[in-house]
């Protein structure tokens, strides 16, 4: 049975460069091959991540032919997800895609259909479902009493601007060639950012009433469309059995970037989710009692996410279990946000 898990990137951005610094102490996975169109970036990975001249291409459908690789880590556009996906699956390549999975419950499910179809491997790249922490989040939810909930808040939200503001007027304007900023490349907040916020109250809900095939009802929603087209500050009111859900995500302003769960008789706060580190904490308070509970362990959750796949892969599954991102969960979780999109 194979023990090291030999992966290969296409795409080789931000997301791919977080990815890639997580292999060096994996001890049962293994980056060998890169993919991108950029000729400084395929330097930079071959001299960053000692990757071998041989297992680097400037063509994306080249690596598929590399009969080493495993598993192909897509970290293009949004709007590539869905063609690289199935083409990798045809190469009957095991899929990690960066989140969103598609800008479509359509081509989500072309997607599922193709992986089954193939039988490879398949999941998203929301990695903070594979760390420790959110375990710890869902084991603390699970005792909690459905009707002693009243709502539930998370926000995402980051400033991908920059630049300095003078009396809250910014100079810096977003420009399109930034693909965050860029409609044709399912750039905004909704899509981007806004799939942490929508991801994690599906499962906070799926795990306080023991379901999984949830459904939230949009009361409310709003965008703020910028100057390029896209949506840069969402904002969603939502409903499941009476408990009030509010979701928020930006792309041109921080947010709290926690979870706030209000009870009767108390709430739970939990700060930094999405990346746990040492500022990570969940705070109950219950009947005035309060209590603080750490990350049990801090190791990136690239790292976790990287590693608990691998280990799928070992054991010849082809689909992750719940809590991770099932095929429902990311067919689900891209309803709502299409939805959203929409409203």
């Amino acid at each position: 049975m194979k023990k090291i898990i030999n992966w290969g990137i296409i795409g080789a951005g931000n997301a791919a460069i977080n990815l890639a610094k997580n292999f060096k102490d994996s001890y049962n996975s293994k980056l060998i091959g890169v993919a991108s169109k950029n000729k400084n970036k395929r330097l930079y990975f071959e001299k960053e991540f000692k990757i071998e001249k041989k297992n680097i291409y400037e063509n994306y459908e080249d690596i598929l032919e590399n009969k080493d690789i495993d598993i192909i880590y897509i970290a293009l556009p949004h709007n590539l997800h869905k063609e690289w996906c199935i083409k990798s699956s045809i190469k009957k390549k095991n899929i990690l895609v960066e989140k969103p999975a598609a800008l479509s419950t359509i081509d989500v499910r072309q997607i599922i259909e193709q992986v089954k179809k193939d039988k490879v491997f398949f999941t998203e790249g929301l990695a903070y479902k594979f760390h420790p922490f959110f375990l710890q989040i869902l084991s603390i939810i699970k005792k909690l009493d459905p009707k002693n909930i009243v709502s539930i808040k998370s926000s995402f939200g980051n400033d991908a601007i920059g630049g300095k503001k003078l009396f809250g007027f910014r100079f810096k304007r977003p420009k399109k060639t930034k693909r965050l900023f860029n409609p044709d490349l399912g750039g905004g907040a909704i899509w981007d950012t806004g799939c942490y916020p929508v991801s994690v109250v599906r499962s906070i809900i799926s795990t306080i009433f023991n379901e999984r095939n949830i459904d939230l009802k949009i009361l409310e929603a709003t965008k703020k469309i910028g100057s390029t087209g896209v949506d840069e500050n969402s904002y969603m009111k939502l409903e499941f059995n009476k408990i009030k859900v509010y979701v928020e995500t930006s792309i041109n302003k921080p947010l709290k970037n926690n979870i706030e769960i209000q009870m009767k008789n108390g709430n739970i706060i939990i700060q930094n989710p999405w990346f746990p580190e040492h500022d990570s904490s969940i705070e109950v308070l219950i009947d005035g009692k309060k209590k603080v509970i750490k990350p049990l362990s801090e190791v990136d959750s690239y790292s976790n996410q990287i590693e608990s796949i691998s280990n799928l892969l070992i054991d010849g599954r082809l689909e992750c279990k719940y809590p991770f991102p099932t095929f429902e969960e990311i067919y689900k979780n891209n309803e709502l946000l299409e939805k959203w999109v929409q409203f």
